[in-house]
This record gives structure tokens, sequence and C-alpha cells, in this order.
């Protein structure tokens, strides 16, 4: 998981760089100052997809088929472990694994020096009783999982509380124990609950964590299948749609991200798709309800694999902010990238590290950097090849006066200002060269690619 630097708000602050779990910033920075609206050698026009797109000889030529996307959505799967397919997940389960993985993801956290949200040191005074409602004692060797859906959005957290625990005093953007964050609709395999029946442990199709009960409805496997294997569905293509339970789209229930996929029915409503969500019950239990959601916000089916398509939906997040672990409802790096591939129908796993085994490697490790971008300028195709550096990753979008040039959402890159390394905090999706950051201690995104992929 990404290198992250925590970065302040204010003007002229001196601040230390930290190590994280999850989340993509660029720089290992003393100073932090605001980035310029325009990123260095970045010019207006850059800031659509059409000048992206023109310089692509055929932009709609499918990069893979219905076929071939679910051929790689398996290898994900099934060959590298990297996804989770709900209606494929055993009955049975290894309790004392999950038991011993989950024992060990808080002795990690309570061996580091972590901060709660009121700047002081988190002890075993904070720990004890998160371990204790953990119930770990009272996990079987073995049992049978559980299934759900979200009802509503909900953070993933790594260990049961809402408490923030940070690598410094006051750095409340950057959460140790989120890990993610999912919209309604999202399936889940349950593994466990809380002792005081408030959480639920769960593996969503790309990451594993705890998640609030209130917000989850129980279901029955057969409901899951029914739900996920109906034919006739909308992939969300807007960064954000709203979503409501009446046709003449004035209650609001909440809104999902771009990527999202619901069952639909056809109607005669000419502003809105009529789709199913999964309510909550009183009881907790599942139940089908009719919603809508706005024509312009989906598309029925997924969306043919392109250049242009994938270009077109990475520039809709253009200038959207930056979200730590999907903090605040927002997308990290990982989960940018993660977003757009999913309105093309191809799953991606959750973190940078995980995403660069996907595809086709183009580069290999120790490359120097004029072999990467002789790489890339030859092999790399734009919107299908992403390039990934420890702790960031980014989407290749083409070339412009033989630079190649990338969109990413970032919390900030580096530059040298004299012999002062200053950090510039971004904290937004951005286009940029792969110079960015040359100069200072961290280096250029060129200089710090590991790994070249084409997804496909």
């Amino acid at each position: 998981m990404p290198f992250v630097c925590i970065m302040k708000n204010s003007y002229y602050i001196l601040i230390f760089c930290l190590l994280f779990s999850s989340g993509c910033c660029n720089v290992q920075q003393r100073t932090s100052l605001p980035a310029p609206v325009s990123i260095p050698d970045t010019i207006r026009e850059m800031k659509t997809a059409g000048f992206w797109i023109a310089k692509i000889e055929n932009p709609d030529k499918v990069i893979l088929d219905a076929k071939g996307i679910d051929e790689l959505n398996t290898k994900i799967e099934k060959e590298l472990n990297l996804i989770i397919n709900p209606l494929k997940e055993s009955l049975r389960y290894n309790g004392k694994r999950l038991k011993s993985d989950l024992q060990k993801e808080i002795e990690n956290f309570s061996k580091q020096k972590l901060y709660t949200a009121d700047g002081k040191l988190a002890d075993e005074t904070f720990y004890a009783p998160i371990k204790q409602n953990m119930n770990l004692s009272q996990m079987p060797d073995k049992f049978n999982v559980g299934y759900g859906f979200l009802a509503h959005y909900d953070n993933q957290r790594l260990i049961p509380t809402d408490e923030l625990l940070t690598k410094e005093p006051g750095d409340l953007e950057f959460d140790e124990l989120q890990n993610s964050s999912l919209d309604v609709g999202t399936p889940l395999v349950i593994l466990h609950e809380s002792k005081d029946g408030l959480w639920i442990y769960a593996d969503a199709p790309s990451s594993s964590g705890w998640f609030k009960k209130e917000r989850v409805a129980f279901c029955e496997p057969s409901e899951l299948k029914d739900l996920l294997s109906e034919e006739n569905f909308v992939v969300i293509t807007s960064a954000k749609a709203d979503i409501f339970l009446d046709e003449s789209l004035t209650k609001y229930y909440d809104y999902v991200r771009m990527g999202a996929k619901f069952t639909f029915n056809e109607t005669g409503n000419p502003r809105a798709f009529e789709i199913t969500i999964p309510l909550r019950a009183k009881d907790g239990k599942f139940s089908a309800q009719k919603a809508y959601i706005k024509k312009q916000d989906a598309n029925i089916g997924y969306l043919p694999y392109t250049a242009r398509n994938i270009i077109e939906q990475a520039f809709k997040l253009l200038n959207s902010p930056y979200g730590w672990g999907g903090m605040d409802g927002e997308q990290d790096c990982s989960s940018y990238i993660q977003e757009i591939f999913m309105t093309v129908g191809i799953t991606l796993p959750r973190n940078s590290s995980a995403q660069a085994k996907i595809g086709i490697p183009l580069v290999k490790a120790g490359s120097e950097t004029e072999e990467k971008l002789k790489i890339i300028k030859q092999e790399a195709i734009p919107g299908a090849t992403i390039l990934q550096m420890k702790g960031h990753i980014v989407l290749y979008i083409g070339m412009h006066k033989n630079t190649p040039y990338v969109i990413h959402e970032t919390h900030g890159y580096g530059q040298m200002s004299g012999s002062e390394n200053i950090s510039r905090v971004v904290n937004r999706v951005i286009v940029s060269d792969l110079s960015l950051g040359e100069g200072s201690k961290k280096g250029s995104l060129i200089s710090r690619i590991t790994n070249i992929r084409l997804v496909e």
C-alpha cells in the first residue's frame, strides 16, 4: 500500500512524511504550499477528454469484447485471487484463519505510534475495549457464511470503531483505520459480528473489513443470486448519481458513484430508469425496493471497452476531491481507476499494488527512465494502460509533443525551490505529464514507475 505525506490546508506548515496503509500521495516533503490551478507543463485544452481522443487513430476500436472481459475478470478472481465473487464464495469458512488475521490486524495497530482525533497517543486503554468487542473468542473453527447488501453507503473499517487514528496529531484527513468506502447495493459475504451487535465483518467484492450492521440488509443466498444475476442492468456513468424513491425524482434516498450497477425495469418514463435497490427492513432483512435514477447518469449495460469511453469516464471525475480510502464518499488513486474500469465491466482490485498485477506487463523491473519512456511511446495504449509506482497509480491518456501524459487522483507532488523541498498540495484529479515532481526528493513520476500494464 502507498506511502503518503500528510499535508495541511494552511499555507506554510512544516510537516513530516508518514507511512500509511492506503491512499495516494506522491511527495515526501517538509514545506507545504497549495498547487497552482494549472499543473506544470499542462495547457487549457488538456482539461477535456476530446483533446486526447483526437490524438488516437481509432478511439472507438474495441480493446476487449464481452468475452475477453469475462475471461479477464475470471483470471483476476480465480488465478490471481484479487477479487471475490459473492455468488461463488464457499458456504463454509475457516474460522481459525479469520480469527488469526483479525488478531494480527489490531495487534499491528497497537504496536504503532498512532494518535486519536483529540491528539492523544492511542494506548491499551483505546485498544482493549475494541479487542473485546471483536468477539474473537466466540468465533468457531468452521462456520457457515451469511449474505447481505449494503442498504446505504458505508465506510469499511479495519477494526470495529468510528474513532480515527492518525500518524501525526491532527492529521484527520488520513485515518489509518479507513480501508475503503462502498455504495448502496454492494453485495457482502458476512463472516462475523461484534460483541455489541453493532458491527459485522464481511467480504466485499474487492476488499474486506468491518461495516455498521444497521447499514446491512441481510438476505438469503437465493435472494443475493437473483439480484446479482439479473441480465437487465444499468451501470452508473456519471461521477455521482442520486437515487430517488419516486418517479418524480423528489424523494431522495442516497447517491452512488461511478461504476455502481443495478438491475432495472423498462418503463415509459423519459427522465428516469427504474432500478432495484436493497432495502433494510425493521428486522434487518433484505427487501427489494423500486427506486429511480436520472437516465443521464447511467447506461443500459456496460459501455464498450474503448479508449474513447475510458478517457471520457476518467475526465468526468476531473477535479474531483481526493478522499483517503474513499473517505467522505470520494476516491483515492486506486478507487478512481477502479471506478472508471467498472463502467466497461472490468472488476479491478481495490489497491494500487494489486491493480498492478492485472493485464499484460510492458516494463521490466529496474528499467531506466529512457527505457520506460520508450516503452510508453511504442506500446502503451491510451485509456488501456495503467502505470504504477510505489504508493500511486495513474492512467495513461496519450502523447503531446512527444511527451506522455496521464490523468490521476493525487494529494500532491514535490518541487524544489532553491535548496528547499516543497510539497504542492493538489487534492484532486489532475492531468499531468510524467515529469511531475522532477527535482524533488522523491523524484518525478516517470523515475518512480515500477510497473506498466495493459489492461487486457
